[in-house]
């Protein structure tokens, strides 16, 4: 799949910035659309679920699982965040139609994307469909700076340096996968929970990570940046609260979403517990270097019906490797030219 993943980046990005399709008529004089309002997600949870010892809601008991389309801002083709479960295939159907068709040949050929994307599925966040992860601001566009979003853009297209193996993004290396916030869903993300009156870990499939997070007050000494960060741990009310500072410069810039998580910026990450089945995950980052106005983000995680398996990340991986060889053998041609 990293083979695909710039290209595929770069089409989503387009695809959310592009212009709804002209048609054909008399002009008529647009009219002034109302200002979207975001309706905040209720957070009152089903009566009747466990509790831990201590009180607190219990995460444990499950496995919650994520899948779905990585659809973040809004897009051309979506004017509301709430859909028809109709419209919601329709959409995803047209989104990979048009990655089936783009001149870039990593989408075009791929076999994996279209099942690695959570098939024709939207994110479900309490029984809505929606086109959009970011509901915050109301309109679905993320507050970047003018320079931040160049850099993501760049950084999309490029995906990093074609000469040096450890400055290729550390997914594709598989030095971290889930870095918070957890942004990304591509593949079938599966997590699970221990807790503690005193900690809470948080352990993902993918690369096999767990994030062991203290209750706290406040961050101790914290002795340098680290690939997971520097988190504590609350509750307000029902929902735990993980708050999250000094990740390392090299997972900075994010892809699926664009995002840009500096070292001094600071991660809110938001968990709630709905029903049974259903839990609900927010998260934004503060920095206002980066971005202009507060922002959200939210998707539900599901109930999997297995337990977590083995995140072999380097097994077969041949992304790595051929992307590096790829660029020397465009290399030799261009010598071979002049």
């Amino acid at each position: 799949m990293t083979t695909a993943r710039s290209g595929l980046v770069a089409f989503l990005f387009a695809l959310s910035a592009a212009p709804a399709v002209a048609q054909s008529g008399p002009v008529v004089a647009p009219q002034a659309a109302p200002a979207p309002v975001y309706k905040p997600t209720s957070l009152e949870a089903e009566p009747g679920l466990s509790r831990t010892s201590d009180g607190h809601p219990d995460l444990q008991g499950a496995v919650w699982a994520a899948n779905f389309f990585p659809v973040f801002e809004a897009s051309a083709m979506a004017k509301s965040l709430i859909v028809s479960d109709a419209e919601a295939k329709a959409m995803v159907a047209m989104m990979v139609k048009g990655m089936q068709a783009s001149d870039d040949i990593n989408i075009r050929i791929d076999p994996e994307v279209n099942d690695i994307l959570g098939g024709s599925e939207l994110p479900l966040v309490r029984g809505e469909r929606r086109t959009r992860t970011l509901v915050l601001p109301a309109d679905g566009k993320l507050p970047m700076t003018p320079a931040a979003r160049k850099e993501t853009k760049e950084t999309d297209t490029l995906d990093g340096p074609l000469t040096d193996p450890e400055a290729r993004p550390t997914g594709e290396r598989c030095v971290v996968l889930n870095a918070p916030p957890i942004s990304s869903t591509l593949s079938y993300t599966r997590f699970r929970f221990v807790q503690t009156s005193t900690q809470i870990v948080m352990q993902s499939e993918n690369g096999d990570e767990a994030r062991i997070i203290p209750f706290a007050s406040a961050h101790g000494r914290i002795p340098g940046p680290s690939w997971l960060g520097d988190s504590i741990a609350r509750w307000e009310g029902d929902t735990l609260v993980i708050e999250t500072v000094g990740l390392r410069r090299e997972t900075r810039v994010r892809g699926l979403p664009s995002i840009i998580v500096n070292p001094d910026a600071r991660v809110i990450e938001r968990i709630t517990r709905l029903s049974q089945t259903e839990l609900l995950y927010q998260y934004t980052v503060e920095d206002p270097n980066v971005y202009t106005a507060p922002w959200l983000a939210e998707y539900s995680l599901y109930a999997a019906d297995t337990g977590m398996f083995p995140g072999s990340c380097h097994e077969a991986n041949y992304s790595l490797p051929n992307t590096l060889r790829a660029a020397r053998v465009a290399e030799e041609r261009k010598l071979a030219k002049r």
